[in-house]
């Protein structure tokens, strides 16, 4: 488990966690925070296979990657909300990814840069980060390299040096072994590879966060394809996660953003979902340029849940 950070949100509005590396769970905690307010908290979770995630020992769906979202916020002061996830007895050792206690809380530290290569495991490369002090973040970077690992990390230093880059750009600026000081406050950014986007005229898209966006000659009228699907247009009312179960434990297979516009085949009643200013048990099947299909909660659509597409599933 690798956590991502804590982020203040407002009420209706989920936070967008720009990375969900391949071989990973990313878990996202809301709760309310006695000192920022409402807050999401991320966690990167290693899943190499299907594993079998419960919450306060009710059993969810099993899962292999995607996102899995837990609303805290009605707990009482005090009461703990436990997320368990496991593929091996309970009892083995689980290695932490976790700063040393003797790191500082705030203020700068001397970091000794590592050695990190484009291509390296996630996992041990936030371990070294994590060991000398440093906070981590992420970010997605369009790459021909292997999916879900390492393309470079960048390190906010407090001196001249700025903002220090591993593996270094040229000889000349610090690398594995100099001595920096950094920011313990500024987050170190983890930039992981995703597979580079290829432009094409045609429907055959591989999944990206806009393969859901349809080309002005999508919608096919009754002389052009009397077998095509029959379609509802929807507008996204905020950006959100296209699942492939109507429930927010189904794995993310792509996603929608705010006021672009999609193809609906129809609709169907599954988890209650409270986001984005409504609360809804009402799920939408999208048509995906591909043409396979996903779900979007209907609270994250403009309109009405109840009146957006006419065709039950």
């Amino acid at each position: 488990m690798t956590p991502i950070g804590v982020f203040s949100v407002d009420a209706g509005v989920e936070h967008q966690f720009e990375i969900n590396p391949k071989g990973y769970l990313t878990a996202v905690f809301r709760y309310l925070s006695p000192k920022e307010g409402l807050v999401e908290a991320g966690y990167l979770i290693r899943t190499d296979r299907r594993v079998e995630p419960s919450l306060d020992g009710q059993s969810l769906a099993a899962a292999k990657g995607g996102t899995l979202r837990i609303d805290a916020t009605e707990a009482e002061p005090g009461e703990t909300t436990e997320l368990t996830v496991s593929d091996t007895p309970q009892d083995s050792p689980v290695p932490s990814a976790s700063a040393s206690a003797a790191c500082p809380d705030s203020g700068a530290v001397d970091v000794v840069l590592p050695e990190v290569s484009a291509g390296d495991s996630v996992t041990d490369t936030v371990a070294k980060l994590t060991a000398a002090c440093l906070q981590v973040q992420y970010a997605a970077e369009e790459s021909d390299g292997s999916e879900g690992a390492v393309t470079k990390v960048e390190i906010p230093t407090t001196g001249s040096a700025g903002t220090v880059q591993l593996p270094r750009p040229d000889e000349s600026a610090p690398g594995p072994g100099d001595k920096v000081e950094a920011s313990v406050d500024k987050a170190a950014t983890v930039f992981v590879a995703t597979p580079a986007q290829t432009p094409s005229p045609s429907d055959t898209d591989t999944d990206s966060a806009t393969d859901l966006s349809p080309t002005p000659t999508d919608p096919a009228s009754p002389t052009d394809d009397t077998t095509a699907p029959a379609t509802t247009t929807v507008y996204g009312r905020a950006s959100a996660p296209v699942r492939s179960d109507p429930s927010t434990a189904g794995v993310q297979v792509s996603s929608i953003a705010a006021e672009g516009e999609y193809r609906a085949l129809c609709f169907q009643h599954g988890e209650e979902v409270s986001a984005h200013g409504s609360v809804s048990d009402i799920w939408v099947k999208l048509l995906r340029r591909n043409g396979e299909t996903g779900w979007v909660t209907a609270t994250a659509l403009s309109g009405e849940p109840e009146t957006l597409v006419p065709t039950a599933c």
